[in-house]
């Protein structure tokens, strides 16, 4: 054991041990680093974790109003037997052949149906079951929702629906719904 000169009892000991000179002011720096690290590591945690929904901005011309969408909501879809939950925006518009230039249904479908395969979605067929996502398909005729998959993430869907709503005006409803699982979501559908 090698002695070194200090000038107390108390630090004789310590350096006794086998710890080098200055080793208090690096274990200070060690948890002051620790200590700096931890808002940084919490608000990056909080913001990969926040509900990331997915919003679409779709050009549609404005209705009488000088907006075509005139109700927007975000809620969580939570199945009973699954972990996770689903990250649902849905908007609902007016469509007024007049002004978006839809006279039937499927033209409007179409019209949505173009905007999506050119933005990177994918059709996937047209849909007869009953979607929790979209609560309207429980009373809509099969053909009048579709359902698109986002090409660089197949976890990300999106739901269009049109009907008509007045014989007399030609106008449609138009409801367009989001979904993207969340984390635990993922993990479920992957361990499945």
């Amino acid at each position: 054991m090698r002695w070194r000169s200090v000038r107390s009892l108390e630090n004789r000991a310590i350096h006794a041990s086998g710890a080098p000179p200055g080793w208090r002011r690096w274990w200070v720096i060690w948890w002051l680093l620790i200590v700096l690290s931890v808002p940084p590591a919490a608000i990056a945690t909080a913001f990969q974790l926040q509900p990331p929904y997915v919003v679409l901005d779709i050009p549609i011309a404005g209705g009488p109003a000088g907006y075509f969408w005139w109700e927007e909501q975000i809620s969580q879809l939570a199945y009973e037997d699954s972990w996770g939950v689903l990250y649902l925006r849905r908007q609902v518009g007016s469509a007024h052949p007049v002004i978006e230039g839809w006279q039937t249904a499927e033209e409007a479908l179409a019209y949505f149906d173009r905007w999506l395969a050119g933005n990177g979605w994918t059709y996937t067929g047209p849909s007869f079951d009953r979607n929790p996502v979209l609560p309207e398909s429980r009373f809509l005729k099969p053909g009048l929702w579709r359902h698109y998959r986002r090409n660089s993430d197949r976890n990300i869907a999106a739901v269009v629906a049109v009907w008509p709503i007045d014989s007399i005006t030609g106008s449609f409803n138009v409801v367009l719904t989001t979904e993207r699982p969340s984390w635990a979501r993922r993990l479920w559908n992957a361990l499945d």
